[in-house]
């Protein structure tokens, strides 16, 4: 069976790993993102309460969790990161793979999901909030 041939990528253009480097850059490290010594406390106690992933839960897997998850990603907005109302329980690979996975499908995926994780949605919390008078910040 014949080979396919290489992609073609002009000389000028960033190798994959150039690429990823850059994008590291400007995302900053773990710690200016926030996760810092008051994150990884935080996070232990939320697993000590949550001890198995949720995310395996809905397939009917019981693992342990390794790790808490933002539901909705917070993107630097530290009122969303401390938000404890979207934080999941999960296992290393629930992160890393299905959850990305489901990130880039959008936030009508992650709606979903919060929907049946038997949370609010994003929208529902915010507007919820604001019926109340009260900024998502505080």
């Amino acid at each position: 069976m014949p080979d396919m041939p290489p992609n073609y990528r002009p000389p000028s253009a960033p190798t994959r790993r150039e690429t990823n480097k850059a994008a590291d850059h400007r995302r900053g490290s773990a710690r200016q993102r926030g996760y810092t010594t008051a994150w990884d406390k935080a996070s232990a106690g939320h697993i000590r309460n949550d001890p198995l992933c949720r995310y395996c839960d809905l397939a009917g897997d019981t693992v342990p969790a390794t790790l808490t998850d933002h539901l909705y990603p917070h993107q630097g907005q530290q009122w969303l990161f401390w938000l404890k109302l979207f934080w999941v329980s999960c296992c290393k690979p629930c992160h890393d793979q299905w959850k990305q996975r489901l990130e880039r499908q959008g936030l009508m995926a992650l709606d979903d999901l919060a929907q049946r994780l038997g949370l609010p949605t994003l929208a529902a919390h915010l507007a919820d909030l604001a019926r109340q008078g009260r900024d998502p910040r505080d």
